[in-house]
């Protein structure tokens, strides 16, 4: 028998291990004992409800991560080390924001001077020996791992995890499980015995600016795509709409907003796609969905017609507020197979929905206007300039619309013609899903099981 130690203190983590063939297949196997950590009993219990435990699955409660002063200096410290053309992006939105000129130009200089391979090892090295913590040390007395597989390393709670694990020399993998965390967040401040990672350019970009070998990298393609292979059985037109009352004769837009927390201009979206409808800018055999993200909520104003709008609000929020604490079951993922799959066009904000429908090779419009730059403080409309979001815009598979005349116009040329900019949308994919086959979780648990014999 051999144990498996994996932590979900996050939504994603949650989407894209336990909702995907990572667990399935993991479960399979009568040789391999699962411990899943989470972060609270309400957690705790859901999942339970859900996923029987047995001598082989047990889910275990961990809010008990104490930071010393050292984690915490190291924890600081660990952004300054990756030198990105997103970061510094960052680096000037805080300046924006604080008017702080000494600080913007010491973390710049101290950046470009330290953000280099010697010092990010020099670095790893003293985070390993000088921190000091014991925030685990239950656990892995309690289960004996013999492998441990963490899927949000740029996280403090399980970078402790990740230190427990070597100082007992056991094995480890690493996931990145977001197209964006390796050029956005910071540097990891351990490295894993093995990172797997979604597809090419995040292979490269782990070792230009996260200086891991190559030989350790393992390209499994980002598992969170592989219901669109699998989910193959899409709902017909007729069925969906007769399912959630819309009119099969109409064309569906669908809205992706990016919730309150993010956003104060969803509203402005929702009435400007209102008011092209009853100013007939749009053709008027128009539905619109408005899907709700899983882990926020949405202000749409009361004043849009509601006999042409409907809304979704799908997964399942642990808090009240927007953060990392949610899930998506099965129902809720093949729910947006069925929307993207029956829309004829995508409208969101800078997002993985954009990969999401390109997928299924819908037409997608990125907003970018609504807003007034003078309140632009957390930097939304940067996110088109940063490092992840450029390699798919680069391709011109996404309208990238800057004024309400573009945006119309785009609308209606979509949804006229719907193979408009194919070819950059599969470029998009071929690149970000990599193998788009439905297997990359498959293929993450066979190596898992490969490293546990």
């Amino acid at each position: 028998m051999r144990t498996i130690l994996i932590p979900i203190f996050q939504g994603v983590e949650a989407r894209n291990i336990l909702r995907t063939d990572i667990f399935k297949k993991l479960r399979e196997n009568e040789n391999i004992k699962i411990v899943f950590l989470v972060s609270n009993e309400y957690k705790l219990e859901y999942y339970k409800k859900e996923f029987s435990e047995d001598d082989l699955l047990k889910f275990e409660v961990f809010n008990n991560f104490r930071k010393s002063f050292l984690e915490k200096l190291f924890s600081k410290f660990k952004i300054y080390l990756l030198k990105t053309e997103t970061m510094d992006i960052k680096r000037k939105l805080r300046l924006h924001n604080s008017k702080n000129y000494p600080r913007y130009f010491i973390s710049f200089i101290f950046n470009r001077i330290i953000a280099r391979p010697f010092f990010i090892e020099i670095f790893r090295f003293l985070d390993y020996y000088l921190v000091k913590d014991k925030n685990f040390k239950y656990i892995f007395d309690k289960y004996k791992p013999d492998l441990v597989f963490l899927a949000h390393l740029f996280g403090d709670d399980e970078i402790s995890i990740l230190r427990e694990t070597k100082k007992r020399n056991i094995k480890s993998v690493g996931f990145i499980n977001s197209w964006d965390k390796l050029t956005s967040r910071c540097i990891l401040r351990i490295s894993p015995d093995w990172l797997i990672v979604p597809n090419e350019i995040t292979k490269k970009e782990a070792i230009k600016y996260q200086n891991i070998d190559e030989k350790r990298i393992f390209i499994s393609g980002p598992p969170q795509f592989d219901i669109y292979e699998q989910y193959k059985n899409y709902l017909s037109r007729e069925e969906f709409c007769r399912k959630y009352n819309i009119d099969p004769s109409k064309k569906i837009i669908l809205f992706c907003p990016l919730g309150n927390s993010f956003s104060n201009f969803d509203w402005k979206v929702a009435e400007l796609l209102n008011q092209f409808y009853i100013n007939k800018k749009i053709p008027t055999d128009v539905h619109i969905i408005v899907r709700f993200p899983p882990n926020d909520d949405v202000d749409i104003r009361e004043n849009v017609n509601s006999s042409i709008f409907s809304f979704q609000k799908p997964g399942v929020r642990f808090n009240s507020k927007r953060g990392v604490d949610w899930d998506m079951k099965d129902e809720d993922n093949r729910l947006l197979v069925d929307t993207i799959y029956n829309s004829s066009v995508v409208v969101c904000f800078p997002s993985t929905m954009s990969i999401d429908s390109s997928v299924l090779n819908k037409p997608v419009i990125n907003i970018n206007f609504l807003y007034d730059k003078k309140f632009d403080t957390d930097g939304l409309f940067h996110y088109y300039r940063m490092v992840h979001y450029k390699n798919i815009l680069k391709h011109g598979g996404i309208k990238l619309v800057k004024t309400g005349e573009e945006f119309v116009l785009s609308l209606c040329d979509y949804l006229s013609d719907p193979t408009l900019d194919e070819k950059g949308r599969k470029k998009i994919v071929s690149e970000q899903v990599w193998k788009s086959d439905g297997k990359a979780g498959e293929r993450i648990a066979n190596f898992l099981v490969k490293l546990l014999k």
